[in-house]
């Protein structure tokens, strides 16, 4: 039983209620109606199944998620917390809420996977259009992993995910640490969503329909043509297709699978798949039709 990576934040909780945005469980509660407090929440995760807490605590819910990307956020009526790496996309999660005893204000919510559960007709379905009738899936082999085949499950070498962030205090601190302190945060997720430090690049949403943190996607783009027919930066290698030649311009408009680390807007930052990655997707077109 090996703790993975912990965060504590704070938010405001109204009725006792609060929900795990990312997954399939909207509504956790307490048994306290009138809770309206401002609540500290350490998220822990975990590899297996972690041992009873220490110290006195409540046990509010035990039972289990599904995790869309395997990003989740603690959100409340109004609010919600920062990204939490729990572990792959589409597996399903053991789950335990524990409320502080007395100290009601204080949440410890744990997590840790069981199963792979993708099912490609249910999480990979393609968007209606009014435009072409809905496709029929078609047979195929469904990929089945295991949690540490995933990089959400591997110790980070490189950063440190910290249980609480750094304060910033003037009183304490030389110019130069608050300098540092402020300068432009490491993204944790994005981190240790690429252990190896594999190349990363930039896509817009020209190239990817959609992506969220933790998630696997093919992406499109124009390239310059090059002789051996390997992308001038390297990138998109991983089940890539050349669609189309544009022999004026010597250029090609190709696709590959990639992962997403990170997105701003509609801006993603992303690597190529790994092999377990790209089986899901490739997995997901052969149900569906494509690329």
């Amino acid at each position: 039983m090996t703790s993975l990576r912990r965060l504590r934040t704070e938010l405001y909780v109204q009725y006792g209620s609060i929900c795990l945005y990312g997954s399939d469980r909207l509504d956790i509660r307490t048994d306290e109606p009138d809770y309206h407090l401002r609540a500290t929440f350490d998220l822990e995760a975990w590899e297996d199944e972690p041992p009873p807490p220490e110290g006195s605590w409540t046990l509010v819910d035990d039972g289990r998620l599904t995790a869309e990307t395997g990003v989740v956020q603690v959100g409340v009526f109004d609010d919600s917390g920062p990204d939490f790496l729990i572990g792959p996309p589409w597996f399903e999660y053991g789950l335990t809420v524990h409320l502080g005893d007395p100290d009601i204000d204080q949440w410890l919510i744990r997590f840790w996977p069981l199963r792979d559960v993708f099912d490609p007709v249910v999480h990979a379905k393609p968007r209606e259009t009014t435009a072409l009738p809905p496709p029929r899936p078609r047979r195929a082999e469904v990929p089945v992993t295991t949690a540490g085949q995933w990089a959400a499950m591997r110790p980070n070498r490189h950063v440190e995910w910290p249980g609480v962030q750094p304060e910033i205090r003037s009183d304490l601190q030389s110019v130069y640490e608050m300098i540092r302190l402020q300068s432009a945060p490491v993204d944790l997720v994005a981190t240790a969503l690429n252990p190896d430090r594999a190349t990363t690049f930039q896509l817009g949403s020209d190239a990817i329909h959609s992506g969220e943190p933790g998630g696997s996607h093919r992406a499109w783009r124009w390239e310059w043509e090059t002789a051996d027919g390997v992308p001038e930066d390297g990138n998109m290698r991983v089940g890539r297709v050349v669609h189309a030649h544009d022999a004026a311009a010597r250029r090609v408009f190709a696709s590959g699978v990639v992962t997403v680390l990170a997105s701003s807007g509609s801006d993603y930052t992303v690597r190529d798949a790994q092999p377990h990655e790209a089986a899901r997707v490739l997995c997901a077109e052969q149900v569906w039709g494509g690329p």
